[in-house]
């Protein structure tokens, strides 16, 4: 609870406490020993600011030190990977960590049901393909009632594999398809009004 006051007062030393806290989790949890580079990866990440990690130099274990922090300062963070096996492995192999700090950790894959979304949606922690998050935020947002909903606001995000998924995905578009509801309005009618307007 102090280190939560502190963030939510940004003070700059509350990294110090709350990095130094997640160093000692990961020890006593995980067996797991962070390095140094890992730990600045780390703050990088907390400023915003994109680091490059060579496979099996220990991007998910970065990923921790900054959610925590953040969690800290806002209700909730999503750690957005590139697949549903990614997001449900290292929502798994990390949860031990943020148990141990009192937080809840949860995943999307494609295909959960509604109910399984909202909870996972509402923990602390959320790994999720980014992907799966844009479809389910364009999908609440043409919910017609609020049981449609899964997602909750979006106040801190981690992009683990960000060329992938900003420069390959972002070339596809994500779009929503599905049947026309059926109306009585004339779409020819509000075409030729919509060409009346400036």
């Amino acid at each position: 609870n102090k280190l939560k006051n502190k963030a939510q007062s940004n003070q700059d030393d509350t990294i110090i406490g709350a990095y130094a806290l997640v160093k000692e989790v990961c020890i006593r949890k995980l067996k797991i020993s962070p390095f140094d580079v890992q730990i600045i990866g780390a703050i990088a990440l907390d400023k915003g600011k994109m680091i490059e990690m060579q496979t099996g130099e220990g991007k998910t274990l970065v990923a921790v030190f900054a959610a925590y922090l953040n969690s800290l300062k806002e209700n909730s963070v999503h750690i957005l990977t590139f697949n549903d096996y990614l997001a449900k492995r290292d929502a798994a192999w990390m949860s031990p960590i943020y148990d141990f700090l009192g937080l809840s950790v949860g995943y999307i894959n494609e295909g959960m049901s509604l109910e399984q979304k909202r909870k996972a949606y509402g923990c602390n922690i959320t790994y999720a393909p980014a992907k799966e998050v844009g479809f389910d935020y364009l999908r609440s947002m043409i919910a017609y009632n609020s049981n449609e909903r899964v997602t909750q606001s979006f106040n801190y995000a981690i992009v683990d594999e960000a060329d992938a998924i900003l420069i390959d995905e972002a070339r596809n578009p994500l779009v929503l398809a599905g049947n026309l509801i059926e109306s009585n309005i004339n779409f020819k009618q509000v075409a030729g009004f919509a060409a009346t307007l400036n």
